[in-house]
C-alpha cells in the first residue's frame, strides 16, 4: 500500500506546482489632445503702424506626449494696423492634431478730426484760483477790454495748472501725431450778459486762427443774484442761456466747431459762493442749449461729483485739482465729438 501512494502524491504535486504567464494588460490610448487658445487682444497704437506684440501661449490638455504647440504668427511678431488672426495647432506623438485661433487687433492712433482750439470764458478759464491779491490780469481780456471788474486783484495759476493748459497737455500726449493747440481766452469778471462779452467773443472767432472753440461762462452772472427773488432769478437765467446759445449760433456762422460747457459748482460757505443754488437751474438751461442746436455738452458740474474742496477759498474759482477734473471732461468731450471715428472690425474669435 506504501508503495503505491507516494507516486500518485508525487504526480499529484508536481501538477499542483505549474503555472502559465498572465496576460499583459494593455496601455490604454490617451485621448487627443485639446488646445485652448488665449482670449483676443487689442493694442492702441500712440504712433506707427504697427507694434511688436507678445500673446500667451495656448494651453494644452491630453495628448500622447511629447505634445508640441505652434502659432502663426508667432508671439512677438510685428502685427501691422486691423485686426490679425493667430492659428495655432497641438500635435501629440500619435500625430494627432487640435487647432484654435483668436484675433489680435491693432487700432491706428487716435486722431482729431481738426487741431486747434480757442477757450472762451470768464476767470474760471483764465485760471483764476479764489485767493484774493496778486497782479492784475487785464491783459487777458484783449481785444477787447469787458469791464473794470477784470482789474480785481487776484490769483492767477500758472499756464499749466489752468484748464487750457492742463488740456492742452492732455491733447498733445493722446493724439501724438498731429501737435493740437490750445489758446487760453478766459476773462476775469466777465459775464455772459455784460455789454461787450459777445463783441470779445465775434472779434476772436473773426481771426478765424482755431477751429474749435469750448465755451464755459455764466458764474458770474449768476454771483450777487437775489436768492429770495424768483422773478429775477428766472430773468438772470434766461438771458444768461440766451447770450450762451447766440454765441454757440455765431461759432458756428463763422465755421467754427463749438463745445458747450456746464458751469461748475459753488461752495455757498465761500466770500463769492452767492450764486450756488441757481448754477443748476442754469446748467439746465445749457443742457437744454445742447439738444436745441445739436451740439456737445461738457457736463462740468457732473465731473466734480459735488466734491466741493475742489473750489478754492471764495467758493468760486476751482483749485489745482478742480482745474484737472475740468480738463478731463473737456477731454472726454472732445473725444466724443472729435475723434476721427474708425469702423470697428467684428473679432473672430473661436475655440474647438
Amino acid at each position: 500500500m506504501h508503495r503505491l501512494l507516494f507516486p500518485v502524491l508525487s504526480t499529484l504535486a508536481v501538477v499542483g506546482c505549474s503555472s502559465t504567464a498572465p496576460t499583459p494588460v494593455p496601455t490604454p490610448t490617451p485621448d487627443p489632445p485639446k488646445i485652448s487658445c488665449p482670449a483676443p487682444q487689442t493694442i492702441q497704437l500712440t504712433s506707427g503702424a504697427s507694434i511688436a506684440v507678445t500673446y500667451a501661449s495656448p494651453t494644452v490638455v491630453n495628448g500622447k506626449a511629447p505634445v508640441t504647440v505652434s502659432c502663426t504668427p508667432l508671439s512677438g511678431s510685428a502685427f501691422a494696423i486691423g485686426q490679425t488672426t493667430v492659428s495655432c495647432t497641438a500635435t501629440d506623438a500619435l500625430q494627432r492634431t487640435d487647432p484654435c485661433s483668436f484675433a489680435i487687433t491693432v487700432v491706428a492712433p487716435p486722431a482729431l478730426t481738426v487741431t486747434r482750439f480757442v477757450a472762451f470764458g470768464d476767470s474760471i478759464t483764465a485760471g483764476e484760483d479764489g485767493t484774493d491779491g496778486g497782479p492784475p490780469t487785464g491783459g487777458l481780456c484783449q481785444p477787447v477790454v469787458t469791464s473794470t471788474a477784470q482789474l480785481r486783484p487776484s490769483v492767477i495759476l500758472p499756464d499749466a495748472q489752468t484748464y487750457p493748459g492742463q488740456l492742452e497737455q492732455k491733447l498733445t500726449a493722446r493724439y501724438a501725431t498731429q501737435s493740437p493747440t490750445m489758446l487760453n481766452r478766459g476773462c476775469p469778471g466777465e459775464s455772459v450778459t455784460g455789454p461787450t462779452t459777445l463783441m470779445r467773443f465775434d472779434l476772436l472767432l473773426a481771426m478765424r486762427q482755431q477751429d474749435v472753440v469750448l465755451i464755459m461762462e455764466g458764474s458770474n452772472d449768476l454771483d450777487g443774484t437775489a436768492q429770495d427773488d424768483p422773478s429775477t432769478q428766472i430773468g438772470v437765467i434766461g438771458s444768461t442761456a440766451a447770450g450762451l446759445r447766440q454765441m454757440v449760433e455765431d461759432a458756428r456762422q463763422f465755421g467754427y466747431r463749438p463745445l458747450l460747457a456746464m458751469i461748475p459748482p459753488m461752495n455757498p460757505a465761500g466770500s463769492r459762493g452767492g450764486g450756488a443754488g441757481l448754477v443748476t437751474m442754469l446748467n439746465d438751461r445749457i443742457k437744454q442749449i445742447g439738444a436745441a442746436e445739436q451740439v456737445p455738452i461738457v457736463d462740468v458740474y457732473a465731473a466734480f461729483n459735488g466734491n466741493l474742496a475742489l473750489l478754492g477759498a471764495d467758493g468760486l474759482h476751482p483749485n489745482a485739482n478742480g482745474y484737472t477734473v475740468i480738463a478731463n471732461a473737456f477731454l472726454d468731450g472732445i473725444k466724443g465729438a472729435l475723434d476721427v471715428k474708425t469702423v470697428p472690425t467684428a473679432l473672430s474669435f473661436r475655440r474647438r
